[in-house]
């Protein structure tokens, strides 16, 4: 497998289990943010179960028939549905149901994988809710969420959830050096700053890590109409960018209280950051803190609008309230 699964041993354990005693359940839910490795454990249980050689270790061969097809993206047992555009949509899930009822052409089951779940439109979602009240015997449906809040509890409540959560800074670090050869601090560098998420960790090492990192805009500015500027550039870096600000502001409570360089996530922008410091109170950094957590969870748990959200929540940052 060219997929990389780093942590989540648990989850992998279950799921080999499962193949190994002939239990595979016919709807699964992983639930996690984006990055944590949802995807990758979603298609080693594809070819776990697809494999035609499986190993004594219960893991694909990566050699047969079938390992090789999923390898290319040409396995007719298995296919993997995105949101078409903003959203997964009615047709998508129409015909995955006319597929789903014909037996497997090569393998022992059909595997439906559907990726950002939480974005199905109450139309598919509802739709879908049908097949998973009476999945073919010989089909399994692996769904995909990074907010499990926001799908449908009829739906989740037919499904195995199995939630994934970020690895722990020091068994990524270690993980980081096994798999890529580098060195601790380097490793130490893309699991702080990835805050455990294996995927955002893999793309900083693959991409490199920078000696230097530029500083947040929205630490820097101080005009209040600048927010909805920025409110769009967390809209486009996504809303796991929160969890990158947070690391900042943070640091700058701990310059502020003279805590030494080693707690810092960001020590490559220590001279930046000792600029800033001056400029914000205690309390304001304690209140930003807060603010980008609590819109986090707001976005996490609501399907309320995220430009709308972010907007309000630039203003209060820049506002310092």
């Amino acid at each position: 497998m060219e997929n990389v699964i780093l942590g989540h041993q648990n989850i992998v354990t279950q799921l080999q289990n499962a193949v190994a005693s002939e239990r595979v359940a016919g709807a699964y839910l992983f639930a996690g943010v984006q990055g944590i490795g949802k995807e990758t454990v979603a298609l080693y249980f594809a070819n776990l179960i697809l494999c035609e050689q499986r190993t004594e270790e219960a893991s694909p061969c990566g050699e047969c028939r079938a390992c090789r097809k999923i390898k290319s993206g040409n396995h007719p047992d298995l296919r993997i549905i995105r949101p078409d555009g903003a959203q997964i949509k009615i047709d998508q899930i129409r015909d995955l149901q006319q597929q789903i009822f014909y037996q497997p052409l090569e393998g022992p089951r059909k595997i439906y994988i559907l990726a950002s779940t939480e974005r199905m439109n109450p139309y598919a979602a509802n739709s879908l809710l049908k097949t998973l009240e009476e999945p073919p015997a010989a089909s399994t449906l692996i769904l995909l969420t990074e907010n499990i809040e926001s799908m449908l509890l009829t739906i989740r409540s037919r499904c195995q959830v199995l939630s994934f959560y970020p690895m722990p800074i020091e068994q990524l670090t270690v993980a980081l050096m096994d798999h890529f050869s580098i060195d601790k601090e380097a490793a130490s560098t893309a699991a702080v700053l990835s805050g455990g998420i294996v995927g955002k960790a893999i793309t900083l090492i693959e991409e490199g890590i920078s000696e230097t990192e530029t500083v947040p805009e929205i630490l820097e500015e101080t005009d209040p109409l600048a927010a909805f500027r920025l409110a769009e550039q967390f809209v486009e870096k996504g809303v796991d960018s929160l969890d990158e600000l947070i690391t900042w502001y943070r640091d700058l409570l701990f310059l502020q209280q003279g805590a030494p360089v080693e707690l810092l996530t960001h020590s490559n922008a220590l001279g930046k950051l000792q600029i800033l410091v001056p400029r914000y109170s205690r309390t304001r950094l304690q209140q930003a803190i807060k603010t980008v957590f609590e819109t986090k969870e707001l976005l996490k748990r609501t399907n309320v609008t995220k430009i709308f959200v972010l907007e309000i929540m630039c203003l209060k940052l820049l506002q310092g309230r």
